[in-house]
């Protein structure tokens, strides 16, 4: 809702689509939908070896970026941090003009679009829309160190279980120290194995102090596909909306011919 609230504010808005392919997209694609019926004008962002992905639909239009069969789409956005810490060992050269859509970017900057949507799982649409000095709207569960709340909200350790702890948010002296060493282990993933590589294209190419973690937070609506139902009471921030099952539909009938089979095996 305050999705559709942010860009009824505008006419038959551009709204700029970097999804993450595989399951996540069939998330996204409903959002697509939704944003296609109210008349809005989508571009989507793929790769050309794109599973789920369509190149041609009637609900947008695409951006295909060229990818061999042996490489994936996050390799992609990999390949490009990889050849800026190599261009920022030897001082020279420009991070854009190692990136495969330098000249798409000169292009996104002309075309004006009003927002970006993305999916946060990898971060290259987050950098996008921060390069481009747009408005964020994240569908999210996941960054790339880990579960999303952990990036803009407030996460006590000592009754917020940890992803993958096995933990309630009724714990002993025990489970807490447990729950404790697993967000150590999230930590220091992004300290010192994802972080490092996102903050030196957020430090190098955009103005002031900023990581990874600060790019995220600076989103502006963040569509998060959880719900109390399933996770334990915590805090949160005003501009989280949770959208947890909004991709759920009723149930189709059988086909005649399961149904007849069913009764066979009876």
């Amino acid at each position: 809702l305050h999705l559709f609230v942010l860009i009824s504010l505008l006419d038959l808005s551009n709204i700029l689509v970097f999804p993450v392919d595989g399951s996540h997209w069939i998330n996204m694609k409903v959002l697509l939908e939704e944003l296609h019926a109210r008349g809005h004008n989508l571009t989507v962002i793929r790769a050309s070896t794109s599973w789920y992905i369509p190149e041609e639909s009637p609900m947008y239009s695409s951006i295909t970026i060229n990818m061999t069969e042996d490489e994936r789409f996050e390799d992609f956005f990999d390949e490009f941090l990889r050849e800026q810490m190599r261009v920022w060992s030897y001082n020279g050269g420009s991070a854009i003009s190692h990136f495969k859509i330098t000249n798409l970017i000169e292009t996104l900057l002309d075309s004006k679009y009003d927002l970006v949507l993305t999916d946060p799982a990898i971060a290259p649409g987050v950098l996008l829309a921060r390069y481009l000095k747009l408005p964020v709207v994240l569908n999210v569960r996941w960054i790339p160190s880990g579960e999303g709340h952990l990036a803009i909200a407030p996460t006590p350790a000592s009754y917020i279980p940890a992803p993958g702890s096995g933990l309630t948010d009724n714990m002993t002296f025990l489970q807490r120290t447990k729950n404790l060493f697993f967000y150590g282990i999230i930590l220091f993933q992004q300290r010192f194995i994802v972080g490092p590589h996102y903050d030196v294209v957020c430090q190098k190419y955009f103005e002031g102090e900023c990581d990874i973690i600060s790019v995220l937070q600076e989103a502006d609506i963040w569509l998060f596909r959880s719900d109390f139902v399933f996770d334990f009471p915590r805090p949160t921030m005003p501009n989280i909306v949770y959208i947890g099952g909004f991709q759920c539909s009723p149930a189709e009938p059988l086909p005649k011919l399961i149904i007849s089979i069913i009764l066979l095996q009876e």
